[in-house]
């Protein structure tokens, strides 16, 4: 049976696979420590852990990297041909293979056969599998860690989830729907390279306190593995109105707030694909992602908009589920994991567009890299008739990180004019700006920024 199920989501006949990319989780106000969006959800409590302060409490050095992500900009994959691979077949196929297991709860025969079948899938896919056993005075039990490793890089981004369940549910939803993601995310990303490793991690213990992920964590630390940014889903499958169907939720503590402004980037960016708004909530405590806040490394917990009126039921099953919600979560995860692990690139900014004598404009890189072959052009059209049309460019061999190229013009005429500087590189996004002013002899007033 067992066989059955890990061939269930298989399509080897296709050249490239089709497949991509809580501890109790209490309503997401509550855990954010702010007011919530006027439902009624009543508190949740963890099963087994009856508030914050039965959490382990590590007191771990400050961690500090000097690699950060600006801005999303894919250049050697296609991200949008990922995301086309993502479907409500593959998400339900995965979330019916792991909840044929019934509930899982960890240390169980039950638990530790969805751990087997997480293995011998993720092996399946040619990614380097193993388990990663932990024990604790609760709980022994087994992380699943997949990894594809970059083509240039030490750094690690992880996409993670738990696979436990508690004792009286299958736990579709909770959390069923994330591994799915995972499984997703890893089965479309091992047919491509990228430059940062990348770790497909599958938790157990959760349900008990974070267990399983606060030992990996550690290791991790101890280790001094390099993880830039942990993507933690949980509970990201239920949404039974369709406002609920594009909206959902994020937290984060402080440092890893620049994840939350890159997923809202990417959410923008795929649009089409994802639909979905995430409502920025702070911290919590609630799910694996707290683990990695211990041990200072940066993560956000996804999470559902309207929280599951099934939670820790019988009745959190895939039927009581969204797939259609499910599937577009688990794309805005993978597109944000996807454009986090590609190779460093220059971000090319066109700062104030400036008047005065003249019309002076800079260009900056704020990327992670440096650009070559600059270009920054000023052109100046309009006045009185449209006799003016004039322009200026300045180009550099190399622009390094928050190094600036100025381009200035300096027209003699009168009237309105329109301005367009444009800002170009051999490795880097063209990029364009625009405004209107007005021109008085040599002088320019009025500059306005336009679309």
């Amino acid at each position: 049976m067992k066989t059955l199920m890990c061939k269930k989501n298989r399509r080897s006949n296709v050249p490239v696979v089709v497949f991509l990319t809580c501890f109790l989780i209490i309503p997401c106000h509550v855990l954010a420590g702010i007011p919530g969006d006027g439902s009624d959800d009543p508190l949740h409590k963890p099963a087994y852990i009856e508030n914050r302060e039965d959490i382990v409490d590590v007191q771990a050095p400050f961690r500090s990297f000097s690699f950060h992500p600006v801005s999303p900009m894919t250049k050697s994959i296609d991200v949008v041909e990922l995301l086309e691979q993502v479907d409500e077949p593959l998400i339900r196929g995965y979330l019916e293979n792991i909840t044929a297991f019934g509930p899982r709860l960890s240390g169980t025969e039950a638990c530790e056969q969805a751990g087997r079948y997480l293995y011998e899938t993720f092996d399946e896919m040619g990614l380097t599998v193993r388990y990663h056993n932990y024990t604790s005075s609760t709980v022994s039990g087994s992380n699943i860690e997949a990894t594809l490793y970059g083509s240039n890089s030490t750094n690690i981004f992880i996409i993670c989830a738990h696979y436990d369940s508690v004792v009286v549910g299958p736990g579709a939803d909770d959390d069923g729907s994330g591994v799915a993601a995972v499984l997703a995310a890893a089965e479309i990303m091992r047919n491509y390279e990228f430059y940062h490793t990348i770790r497909f991690v599958c938790f157990s213990g959760e349900e008990q306190g974070l267990v399983g992920s606060r030992s990996y964590a550690q290791d991790s630390y101890n280790n001094n593995d390099s993880i830039i940014a942990v993507l933690n889903a949980d509970m990201i499958g239920f949404a039974p109105t369709d406002p609920d169907g594009i909206r959902g939720k994020i937290f984060s503590n402080d440092p890893s707030e620049w994840i939350v402004t890159y997923t809202q980037v990417i959410s923008q960016l795929y649009a089409d694909f994802i639909d979905i708004q995430l409502t920025p909530m702070g911290e919590s405590w609630g799910s694996d992602h707290y683990s990695f806040w211990q041990y200072g490394y940066d993560a956000v917990f996804y999470h559902e908009f309207n929280f599951n009126d099934y939670y820790h039921s019988a009745n959190d099953t895939i039927e009581n589920m969204n797939i259609n919600y499910s599937t577009r979560f688990s794309r805005l995860i993978l597109a944000t994991l996807a454009e986090l692990a590609l190779e460093p690139r220059p971000v090319l900014l066109i700062g104030s567009i400036l008047g005065g004598l003249g019309i002076t404009a800079q260009v900056s890189n704020i990327g992670d890299v440096d650009a070559y072959d600059v270009h920054a052009t000023l052109l100046v059209t309009g006045g009185v008739f449209g006799f003016i049309n004039i322009s200026s460019t300045s180009q550099t061999e190399s622009l390094k990180l928050d190094e600036r190229l100025q381009v200035k013009v300096i027209p003699f005429r009168f009237g309105p004019i329109r301005i367009s500087v444009t800002a170009t590189s051999s490795n880097a996004e063209n990029v364009t700006k625009h405004a209107t002013g007005f021109l008085i002899g040599p002088f320019v007033r009025n500059i306005v920024i336009t679309p």
